[in-house]
């Protein structure tokens, strides 16, 4: 037998970002630019002793004996390169991604050939411009020696090679600096070593970057998503908005129900898993190859097509794609003589199903299809409301969608699944306009819609959604566990039993459920989301830190991300960052999180006026949120306004009474009800809603923070000061303390 001549070496692939733009600009000095790039390249190579092959053009590799020394090179030659970019207008900028991999290779007449070479590659392709993209062998080898920061960036299918890659992408330990007028503020801000409190920071749930990966929480994640790795990617899908063709973007809706029913059928087969929606319909109108929109989605499958409607008839054509090699393994055209897109669905559906028995070698054990919906005008109603549903939520949308799920049970009384979109709309006009009224209302539209088909699992959803809202965590539970059990792998059902788990107090299990979640879609920004809300509200500031990096990461136009990271650095004392994220989020979208994180470091400063101006552009944004109008009224209350602080705290209280009569279990706002009740001098209405707080949120950081703050309203500081000791021990910020006025002579006994 002869003996193998490979050897085991790490590859460092590199590649210039828009090469032929820059040298169609100006190919003078394109080409100086790319000789002083290769001069770097050549020289840290060396520097870290590596030996460079099969360099073209403006593609560069190097392989190394040490996967340390390949990792270290790759940061010294982008931070290189980062320099001699400064000095450059941002037009004539010429940056490189990086991809670095660690396997087999075979030498031969001084090059390196084989798979570890064509994964460098790839990565390389997939990095950041500016940015390292690593593969999971160089993580394991690397992660502990390397000053540098990690981020799982998910599992991808990279062409021509079999097995799937796990990637992490590299950043520098300490990011770089933040300019700019806020940037400069926030900078002050940190240099006196102020946290910002828990009360200014405005947490919100969003539809949809990196951080630094904590050891516990990276090594529980890690391990769940590397064991499902090759499952994931040998039985995933995303369905894919359909196009809309007809030119009249108010047809849009049908290429989007379209896509969302095939989706919700596909989740019903267990062996398979789908894509998130809110995943899939990111990639709406870009113009995107299927096989990147795969990796980046992390699936192996992608169903994509296209809808045309003239008058009363439809075309639709759809495919099934194969990620890898942008192939199509099945496809098809359809032009039913009436629109009945129902029946549409339900080939479409059959033949993906049969086409994937075909791919995969096995059957699969797909339900078969939901009974059919009497009325064609019905169903066109309710893929109208499902379309208003899915936008950002607004008074406008939510109403559009209510109106157009009432008008399809005016066609068809007995639709369950428009009884459950018109409940879901209800329960989120509620969050949005905390209107006491829609929680009736959506109680009977999920009432009709139980009684009229419990086995529908979009009813289960928005029964779960209700009973959250509600603070019926072991109701919601069974809600969703029940969806479960017609979609296992659904991310958003999972996400729905984290939360009830979570309101249930089963803060374990609720993690577990997180996790699960993450693994059956690692690239899902709002699943990352939602468990950073999660880590959050524990106090594990630092690891909700790294769930919105990744979040943000996977959806860089989500500001509800942006938001929620910005009030995580904020309670770390991270000034730099939080002024870039809450930067970042109001510059995609005017946010009431943003503005609120904003005034509270100015308020934590003294800067009262200042404050008082970011929490009324907040409440311009969110009138019926409590605690914008409780951070109002601190800001005016120290700031000597004490007649208008008043009317703030009754304004915080009123409304804070409108959600508990909904939910009179959620601990946290009736801590700050006492709070808002001290400041107005409701002795005995603080001391009740302080006992119901502790005694449905004992160990929740933030129910102490303000219990000790309604006890110091009572006079009652040596309860105060324990109150405040037991948040500090939950993981509230001792310099916070020691910063909040509202905590007055106490703040000296901590």
């Amino acid at each position: 037998m002869l003996k193998d001549s490979r050897k085991i070496a790490a590859i460092l692939a590199a590649d210039v970002v828009e090469y032929s733009r820059l040298m169609g600009a100006d190919e003078t000095g394109a080409l100086a630019a790319l000789k002083v790039r290769r001069f770097i390249f050549d020289e840290l190579a060396k520097e870290f002793d590596g030996q460079e092959f099969g360099s073209v053009g403006d593609s560069l590799m190097a392989e190394f004996a040490s996967a340390v020394n390949a990792v270290l090179c790759a940061q010294a030659i982008q931070q290189r390169i980062e320099a001699e970019n400064s000095s450059l207008p941002p037009a004539r900028r010429m940056h490189l991604r990086i991809g670095v991999n660690l396997g087999d290779v075979i030498k031969e007449n001084g090059s390196a050939f084989g798979d570890a070479v064509n994964v460098a590659a790839r990565l390389q392709s997939l990095a950041k411009p500016g940015g390292v993209l690593i593969s999971g062998t160089v993580y394991d080898q690397v992660h502990l020696k390397v000053p540098a920061r990690f981020i799982d960036a998910g599992v991808r299918q990279v062409k021509n090679v079999d097995e799937p890659v796990r990637t992490f992408e590299m950043l520098p330990a300490e990011p770089a600096g933040f300019a700019g007028r806020i940037s400069g503020f926030f900078a002050r801000v940190a240099s006196r070593r102020i946290r910002h409190a828990a009360s200014g920071v405005v947490v919100v749930a969003g539809a949809v970057a990196f951080g630094l990966l904590l050891p516990r929480t990276a090594q529980r994640l890690g391990d769940m998503l590397a064991s499902h790795d090759t499952e994931i990617m040998s039985y995933s899908i995303a369905v894919l908005p359909f196009a809309n063709l007809s030119g009249d973007p108010r047809n849009d809706y049908l290429g989007e129900g379209l896509s969302e029913e095939l989706s919700n059928r596909l989740t019903k087969i267990p062996e398979l898993r789908v894509a998130a929606r809110t995943s899939a319909f990111a990639f709406k109108g870009k113009n995107m190859d299927v096989s990147e929109i795969a990796n980046r989605l992390g699936v192996r499958y992608v169903v994509e097509g296209s809808v045309k409607r003239q008058a009363d008839r439809i075309r639709v054509t759809a495919a099934l794609v194969e990620g890898a090699s942008g192939s199509n393994r099945w496809s098809n055209s359809y032009e039913p003589p009436s629109a009945d897109f129902f029946a549409v669905e339900s080939d479409i559906a059959a033949q993906v199903i049969t086409a994937l028995e075909l791919v995969l070698g096995e059957r699969t054990e797909a339900s078969g299809p939901p009974p059919r919906n009497g009325s064609v005008v019905a169903y066109d109603f309710y893929l109208q409301g499902l379309s208003y549903l899915r936008q950002a939520k607004s008074t406008k949308t939510l109403e559009a969608a209510e109106q157009l799920f009432g008008r399809a049970l005016g066609e068809q009384a007995d639709f369950a699944r428009a009884q459950a979109g018109l409940c879901e709309t209800r329960v989120e006009r509620y969050a949005l306009e905390k209107v006491p009224a829609y929680v009736a209302k959506a109680e009977e539209a999920c009432g009709n819609a139980e009684a009229l088909d419990s086995t529908a699992q979009e009813v289960h959803m928005a029964v779960g959604r209700l009973r959250l809202a509600t603070g019926d965590a072991a109701e919601a539970e069974a809600s969703y566990r029940r969806a479960l059990a017609l979609v296992p792998q659904s991310p958003d059902a999972l996400l729905g039993l984290a939360g009830s788990l979570a309101a249930g107090k089963k803060i374990e299990e609720a993690e577990k459920s997180y996790h699960r979640a993450i693994a059956a879609q690692s690239s899902y920004a709002f699943a990352h989301q939602q468990y950073g809300n999660f880590l959050f509200s524990q106090g594990r500031l630092s690891e909700a830190a790294t769930e919105y990096e990744r979040a943000t990461q996977l959806a860089p136009d989500n500001p509800s991300a942006l938001s929620n990271l910005g009030g995580a650095y904020l309670l770390m004392g991270d000034f730099e960052k939080a002024a870039d994220a809450s930067t970042r989020s109001l510059a995609i979208e005017p946010r009431r999180a943003s503005y609120s994180n904003i005034g509270y470091a100015h308020y934590y400063r003294g800067r009262y006026d200042e404050a008082t101006e970011m929490f009324r552009q907040a409440i311009e944004l969110a009138p019926a949120d409590h605690r914008l109008w409780g951070n109002l009224a601190d800001a005016q209350h120290f700031g000597g306004r004490t007649d208008e602080a008043r009317q703030s705290y009754q304004r915080a209280l009123g409304l804070a009474d409108g959600e508990l009569a909904v939910n009179p279990k959620h601990a946290v706002n009736q801590a700050q009800a006492a709070y808002y009740a001290t400041r107005l001098g409701e002795k005995n209405r603080a001391r009740r809603s302080i006992a119901i707080a502790l005694s449905e949120g004992e160990g929740d950081v933030y129910v102490q923070y303000y219990v000790a703050l309604a006890e110091l309203g009572l006079g009652e500081k040596s309860r105060a000061l324990a109150h405040a000791r037991r948040a500090r021990e939950l993981g509230f910020a001792e310099s916070l303390m020691h910063a909040a006025p509202e905590l007055g002579e106490i703040r000296k006994m901590l």
